[in-house]
């Protein structure tokens, strides 16, 4: 007899508010959804700030919200502990970010930053970066070159000249520090293994071969004048500033999310990488904020804080079958996040990832693949032999990172 699993189905980037201005969700018609919601008991959850272990006022992301779902509990996330290390002054003590900075006194050679130069808080967060160079001013670091990548999807979408101006003021405060490249996030982030866009950014931070600007502001501008945002700004090098990274020298990563780190520290930090072919960098210290995966050998600053009693666990617990289902963009969402920081399945688990759709960018294919996860659930639900089901659907979130209201809204009238 077929079993009668229970599905928790996640409708990422689908919210409710009431007004309809700019509200995709609202505007598009979506009958089934609407009948559920009218038929049957709901409520409705905080998925921001303290509620979920951030900062009060920060905004929720994807990673937060399927980590705090797994787990059943607020879980405090990594940006409030890197925040209150701050605060607290351990920060400058780490034990990691001393040895990137003596391996880098000990070389005479060159500290290189990492991160997403953004106040979103999702990916990383610019006081963080203020942080490293505060420490590497302390530690008598004399070259130290940042690597900005530009948000545009979490903050503004042109906001970059701001936070590029308030860093060059730190370094002139600190008397340390400068822009070596730029690049906007759609390549030095990509999560897809689209290693032409990483390619890009990688021969920018190398030094390689990259479009040349004179200053960091100069060569955004000149992206908005072709009218990109943020986002998509092409890796560019700030002329005369650098080498680029080479060797002896020492990388922090300082993104605390790894999903969309891990697969440029691969490139730098992983002897085995295969995607593009590269220059390997010797005698090289590399560091991460957090975990990125397995595959990348990186020192890190701040380990994981192992979560156990997920639902993943407790089906396990209790011979429970379990399905964790979702197109490439959100499966590490249902596997990794869901799972408390776990990569490993549990005894009775499988996973069934279906490919997002090889696209610029979403708004050119909405639907993305609901339609295929939707597919091969039914291939699933008929073997008869599930418990529970954990399913996200990707597009609602995914497209309305675009900012644009027609894509976004046939996004959420996608079943």
């Amino acid at each position: 007899m077929a079993k009668k699993p229970t599905a928790l189905i996640i409708l990422d980037g689908f919210a409710n508010r009431e007004s309809e201005h700019g509200n995709a969700v609202k505007l598009a018609n979506k009958p089934n959804f609407d009948r559920y919601y009218n038929k049957y008991p709901t409520t409705q959850i905080e998925a921001s700030g303290l509620d979920v272990g951030l900062p009060e006022g920060q905004m929720g992301n994807s990673e937060v919200g399927h980590m705090n779902i797994g787990a059943g509990r607020i879980v405090y996330q990594s940006l409030t502990r890197i925040n209150k290390s701050i605060e607290d002054g351990d920060f400058f003590e780490n034990d990691v970010l001393n040895n990137a900075i003596a391996h880098v006194n000990s070389h005479d050679s060159a500290l290189h930053i990492f991160g997403l130069l953004s106040d979103g808080g999702v990916h990383s967060h610019y006081k963080h970066l203020i942080a490293l160079l505060e420490l590497a001013k302390k530690q008598g670091v004399e070259k130290v070159y940042v690597h900005a990548f530009l948000d545009g999807r979490d903050v503004d979408q042109k906001s970059a000249l701001k936070y590029i101006e308030e860093t060059e003021a730190k370094f002139n405060e600190l008397g340390i520090g400068q822009f070596a490249s730029v690049s906007g996030r759609y390549y030095a982030m990509d999560r897809d293994k689209r290693w032409e866009r990483e390619e890009k950014a990688y021969n920018a931070i190398r030094n390689f071969d990259a479009p040349t600007y004179a200053t960091a502001k100069e060569g955004v501008e000149a992206s908005y004048n072709e009218g990109l945002t943020d986002e998509f700004v092409v890796p560019f090098i700030v002329e005369d500033q650098n080498d680029g990274v080479n060797d002896g020298d020492a990388v922090i990563f300082y993104n605390f999310r790894p999903d969309r780190a891990a697969q440029l520290s691969e490139i730098f930090a992983n002897r085995a990488f295969e995607g593009f072919k590269v220059e390997q960098v010797k005698d090289l210290f590399y560091a991460t904020f957090t975990k990125y995966n397995d595959n990348i050998d990186a020192a890190i600053v701040f380990e994981k804080v192992d979560l156990n009693n997920t639902i993943g666990e407790i089906a396990q617990n209790n011979n429970l079958t379990q399905l964790r289902i979702a197109e490439t963009e959100k499966y590490p969402h249902v596997t990794y996040f869901m799972s408390g920081g776990r990569n490993e399945e549990f005894k009775g688990e499988r996973r069934r990832l279906i490919d997002s759709p090889k696209v610029a960018t979403y708004d050119l294919k909405p639907e993305m693949s609901a339609y295929e996860v939707k597919d091969a659930l039914l291939e699933e639900l008929n073997k008869g032999d599930l418990d529970l089901i954990i399913l996200n659907f990707a597009n609602p979130d995914m497209v309305g990172h675009s900012g644009m209201l027609e894509p976004t809204i046939k996004a959420n009238r996608s079943g």
